[in-house]
């Protein structure tokens, strides 16, 4: 199958190359009006009985005289197959033509707005991806061609949902609004992968009330699932500010991977009442507790601050007899209001051995660090759980950057537990939010206890990283010497070791010492990587006296210090792509993120500092990851 897009305006149209897919631009402006027609040209080789076609339209202005309506057309057929008057919220149509050559969708600019078309076979869809055909360019997201971290094809993305492990596929679903860079009701993205680095596109899996207009608070939030034999079962929050009940939670499974066998069930109505919660009750985590029986975790909070609650079911399918069982946990500092994303996940063990702990983990939602400035902290809390009641033994924070926020976790008996999250924070958001915000998830990490047992450990998972290396760079190790070393693609793995660090007392350091113009900084005790970007200023990893700091400077922003105090760490391992910096100490045992705006690539990195407590020093180029069903554009 071949597809063509024809366009009457200036706009940047999209070019796929994969698997055959063709582009050309042509067009001629509408004679009669100074808006125009735009076309897409679809060549059918053979009768595709299967083929889908999704569309998702809406009218240019409210109250217009003619609907908005879109076109198929050959020499055949000239019907309309897609019709809306709605003016506020786009209408989704799902089409299966059954036609053999040439035809062509129409639509007039003047009365109708297209906000994204894509195709796909059912049958080849999970290897080969959807096939976009045709995104505005509201809903475009910026080309990070070089980029490894997981990106949605189209629109905004926040945390990700349902991450699990599904026949030979991980699959990944996420909070997505496909047709603006910008938060409104929430869809489900969804998109497979069998190596947690190259992924495959596929088709929207949930869609909001379709009466939710575009400026509706709500829509399918967060949720998790689990993974039967022959069946893929979808936990999620249904939320609208201003009903009553504002959130409940429903439950869909899937038996293909790629859609919904039947329409989505409420499995818990509402919250329980006696504890005089919020409306907040969201963010299902369901998980198969130490009794063999699943549990689900979810989020609240009370006047005084965050909840988490948990509920139970006798029945083995999960489907049914949702009931409240105990206040799992409570959490009312640093200002914080609604437990966010809470989840429980065995760390040490099999989930139904009694001796295994867990990590009880929760974003501190509204929350301000008031030794740091940090806000949206998440935290972890590990312990033992009994199925009803959590005893935590030691707290630590999933992340001191603060930008890897809404964790999933995804257990299994191969693989032990693996997590995720949104790579970005809500501090940093905002209605006005430019169309740059990079809108991605972390690298997939391990959660694993120390050999001690009194720490959690969150490194990169090994088998990532080793089929993300490329090149390895510096060879003749100008890294050590505080030399510059350029980063070609702009993406690298950076890994020092420190040579007694922990015996040496660090010095506390100025804002002066700090400059990279000072002569005299090779004397200083501290050490600093110091990352190069031709749009932000002093961006760098540095350890010191006080701890491990991720140091960059943006203009109009709250000031703040995203660091793991205290931390002492004798080895060190940087992960850098477009718009983001990923930093792992002592195998994880302190982990920070931070989100960096726009696609600008890093150039090149040098080590400043105490150079002589530097032993070792390994860099990397990384390659980008490969996504299929992503849109190819043309330039």
């Amino acid at each position: 199958m071949a597809i063509t897009y024809i366009s009457t305006n200036s706009e940047k149209l999209n070019n796929s190359i994969e698997r055959g897919l063709s582009a050309k631009i042509e067009g001629n402006k509408n004679r009669f009006s100074n808006k125009k027609i735009k076309i897409i040209a679809l060549t059918f080789i053979g009768i595709c009985l299967v083929l889908a076609v999704i569309i998702w339209g809406v009218c240019r202005e409210e109250n217009q005289p003619k609907k908005a309506n879109i076109k198929i057309k050959n020499e055949q057929i000239n019907s309309t197959i897609a019709e809306t008057n709605k003016f506020k919220s786009f209408v989704f149509f799902e089409l299966s033509p059954q036609i053999e050559g040439n035809a062509f969708l129409e639509w007039f600019n003047g009365d109708t707005w297209v906000s994204y078309i894509y195709v796909y076979e059912p049958e080849s869809v999970l290897e080969l991806g959807i096939r976009p055909a045709f995104i505005a360019n509201a809903a475009r997201n910026p080309e990070v061609p070089e980029g490894y971290h997981f990106r949605p094809p189209t629109g905004w993305m926040n945390d990700p949902n349902g991450f699990s492990k599904f026949g030979q596929h991980f699959h990944l679903f996420y909070q997505n609004y496909p047709h603006a860079l910008k938060w409104f009701p929430m869809h489900w993205g969804h998109a497979v992968s069998r190596d947690l680095v190259n992924w495959v596109h596929l088709p929207i899996f949930l869609l909001p009330d379709p009466s939710f207009d575009v400026n509706t608070t709500g829509g399918i939030f967060s949720g998790s699932a689990i993974s039967f034999p022959n069946e893929l079962k979808i936990f999620y929050t249904d939320s609208l500010i201003g009903r009553i009940p504002m959130e409940f939670q429903k439950m869909v499974s899937t038996i293909n991977g790629i859609h919904p066998n039947e329409l989505s069930k409420t499995v818990i109505p509402e919250g329980p009442s006696k504890l005089n919660l919020t409306q907040d009750f969201r963010d299902p985590n369901v998980i198969l507790g130490p009794d063999g029986k699943w549990k689900m975790i979810l989020g609240s909070r009370d006047s005084q601050g965050g909840v988490i609650l948990l509920y139970g079911t006798d029945d083995p399918t999960a489907q049914s007899g949702w009931h409240f069982l105990n206040v799992l946990y409570r959490d009312n500092r640093l200002g914080m209001t609604v437990a966010e994303c809470s989840g429980l996940a065995p760390i040490d063990g099999n989930p139904q051995d009694p001796n295994t702990l867990w990590a009880l983990i929760y974003a501190q939602l509204n929350s301000t660090d008031p030794a740091t400035g940090r806000r949206d902290i998440t935290t972890v809390h590990v312990g033992k759980f009994d199925g009803t009641t959590f005893t935590p033994m030691f707290e630590q924070e999933m992340d001191f950057g603060t930008h890897a926020y809404a964790f999933q976790a995804l257990y299994s008996q191969e693989l032990g537990t693996l997590t995720i999250a949104w790579l970005a924070n809500w501090k940093d958001w905002n209605w006005d939010t430019k169309p740059d915000f990079p809108t991605s998830t972390i690298l997939p990490r391990k959660l694993f206890l120390s050999a001690d047992r009194k720490s959690l450990l969150t490194p990169p998972i090994d088998w990532v990283i080793s089929k993300l290396r490329n090149q390895q760079l510096d060879l003749d190790k100008q890294l050590l010497k505080g030399q510059f070393v350029d980063l070609p693609n702009g993406t690298a793995e950076i890994s020092i070791s420190l040579q007694n660090f922990q015996s040496n007392i660090l010095e506390p350091i100025s804002s002066d010492q700090r400059s990279s113009n000072n002569s005299n900084n090779e004397n200083l005790k501290f050490i600093r990587l110091e990352i190069e970007h031709p749009k932000i200023t002093n961006v760098g990893v540095e350890i010191s006296f006080e701890g491990i700091e991720i140091l960059y400077g943006l203009p109009k922003q709250p000031q703040q210090r995203l660091i793991a105090l205290g931390a002492k760490p004798s080895q060190v391992q940087i992960l850098l792509d477009t718009g983001s910096i990923e930093v792992f100490a002592d195998g994880g045992r302190w982990t920070g993120t931070v989100r960096i705006p726009g696609t600008n690539k890093f150039t090149k990195i040098r080590l400043i500092g105490d150079l002589s407590l530097v032993t070792r020093s390994e860099i990397w180029g990384l390659k980008p990851a490969e996504f299929k069903g992503k849109l190819q554009i043309k330039k």
